[in-house]
């Protein structure tokens, strides 16, 4: 068990390095360009995901193909196929990179674009005298591109300080391409009707869920599947009581709710390496809820439908891993038997 001392240490590192991540782009947004600092966010998650979860040295290729990708999703933007297909293929990447051990870094690339679908940031109007007019998609990559840069930056400072794990270990191809076609197959057609049914930023939880539970190992799956459905109940819970908390004390959709989700982020991101997961999720989930939640009237019914696509996401992420194994059985054996 951890001392309190340094779980306490620990906490306020992770709360002050999500701060420091956020601040440039929270400055963009109220000086330059509305809407900038969810993008520039975005553009830093995979960045310190990769800084401190082994995949330090692929940091700039995954600034890359962050870019890349988020820009073509502002690009296929309103094409529920092209965005489908785009999401196809980036799943597929992620679930190859298993091969080298690199999947906990690189698939924040998935769960990012998947919020970049299904919720299109809206930019190009500023809110002061030095506000700024940007075509979209140059702002997005823009954003993304110095999101990225900026965590590598300030993960390059401050990552003595902080908990670190490697993973890159190889796998098994035999392992790996099953796991990659249950990714892109299960979360391109997730995409195709989260977007034809107007699902909105909702919808990315469900494609987040299925990043984030299916695993190339089976037990790993069902390991990480418990973690996040006690975490999700457990943290909606918390979200439940804070809600009703702002609400009573009349501050519901201020900054007050803000920071107090941004807080439950940080400690969030203190149990991201290395956990334990079902503590991540447990914070992440209120921290999220309120974020998501903060210009909405019914903040309850986000905390709620969060939940169902969260379950949902787990279904058809088992279901999915469930039949390429079987598949995969098959076709291996037919073949040995050959």
């Amino acid at each position: 068990m951890l001392e309190p001392v340094h779980t306490s240490r620990k906490v306020g590192l992770a709360i002050g390095y999500v701060f420091l991540l956020l601040i440039p782009g929270l400055l963009i947004g109220h000086f330059f360009l509305a809407g900038a600092a969810s993008v520039f966010f975005f553009g830093a998650i995979p960045i310190a995901a990769a800084f401190f979860g082994g995949a330090r040295h692929q940091a700039v290729p995954i600034i890359g193909f962050m870019v890349l990708t988020g820009t073509l999703g502002q690009v296929f933007q309103g094409n529920a196929w092209l965005l489908a297909l785009l999401l196809s293929v980036v799943a597929g990447v992620i679930g190859l990179t298993a091969r080298r051990g690199l999947t906990s870094p690189v698939l924040n690339v998935g769960i990012v674009l998947g919020f970049l679908i299904m919720s299109p940031p809206k930019l190009g109007q500023g809110t002061t005298q030095f506000q700024i007019v940007l075509d979209p998609i140059l702002a997005t990559a823009l954003l993304l591109t110095l999101g990225g840069l900026w965590a590598l930056f300030i993960s390059s400072i401050v990552h003595k300080d902080t908990p670190k794990t490697s993973e890159t270990s190889s796998r098994a191809l035999a392992a790996v391409v099953p796991y990659a076609l249950a990714l892109a197959i299960s979360t391109g057609i997730s995409t195709f009707f989260l977007i034809t049914y107007q699902a909105g930023s909702l919808g990315a939880w469900l494609l987040l869920t299925i990043f984030v539970v299916l695993k190339p190992d089976q037990n790993k799956t069902i390991e990480r599947t418990r973690s996040r459905i006690s975490g999700t109940v457990l943290g909606a819970g918390v979200a439940f009581i804070a809600i009703e908390i702002l609400r009573w004390l009349d501050y519901s959709n201020s900054g007050v709710q803000l920071t107090i989700a941004l807080l439950f982020v940080g400690v969030a991101f203190a149990f991201y390496v290395p956990g334990p997961y079902w503590v991540y999720v447990t914070f992440l989930t209120p921290g999220v809820v309120l974020l998501d939640s903060n210009a909405v009237s019914d903040q309850t019914t986000v905390d709620l439908y969060r939940l169902v696509y969260t379950l949902a996401g787990i279904a058809l992420a088992l279901l999915s891993g469930l039949l390429i194994r079987l598949l995969s059985t098959v076709f291996f054996t037919r073949d040995q038997s050959h």
